[in-house]
């Protein structure tokens, strides 16, 4: 879902955009979200380009880097913006659940097995999903991992984590923040 929101915000950033004219770059340290999500998107990209190992026996580091970056943005953006903190609390409780099982998410297969997405499940079970392992019976802390499932007739069937929830929900908070902030401080610049 994070993809969808993040586009959803977009859009409506966009289409207000002549009332507000929000600057991304007021945000304070945003070089380090374009570092975590970057080296997620490549290490994603490496196990599927046969760096498999390599990537899997550095997956706990990766993790531990890619949250840090995420929540020192966060934590840096929430005096200026108060709503980030949600989604600074989603960001935490993924990284608790992902850190508490090894540097790997895990998710809950039932929807992928009902639903027949049995590539996905493959490239789940051969380590070919950065960061995500199946959820068992010795996954600590299963209620924060993804277990909620999205399923068809959505377009893009997905299991969520509450954190990825929470996220999703601060991001349209922040940016509806966004918006009203900065049509505060023109409002009174006029």
């Amino acid at each position: 879902m994070l993809i969808e929101s993040v586009v959803i915000c977009l859009i409506i950033l966009l289409i207000s955009y002549r009332r507000h004219r929000f600057d991304f770059m007021q945000f304070k340290w945003l070089p380090l979200l374009y570092i975590g999500f970057g080296v997620e998107i490549v290490a994603a990209q490496l196990i599927v380009s046969r760096q498999k190992q390599l990537i899997n026996s550095l997956t706990p580091y990766l993790q531990v880097f890619i949250y840090v970056c995420l929540l020192a943005f966060v934590l840096t953006n929430t005096k200026r913006y108060r709503t980030i903190s949600l989604v600074g609390l989603g960001f935490l409780l993924n990284a608790i659940v992902i850190l508490a099982n090894g540097g790997r998410m895990p998710v809950d297969t039932t929807m992928a097995l009902k639903y027949g997405f049995t590539e996905s499940l493959k490239l789940l079970n051969n380590d070919l999903v950065f960061g995500h392992q199946a959820l068992t019976s010795a996954t600590k802390l299963p209620h924060l991992a993804d277990v909620i499932s999205v399923a068809p007739p959505y377009p893009r069937p997905q299991t969520l984590s509450i954190g990825d929830i929470i996220i999703d929900f601060g991001l349209i908070l922040l940016t509806i923040e966004l918006i009203i902030t900065v049509r505060k401080v023109k409002k009174y610049v006029a």
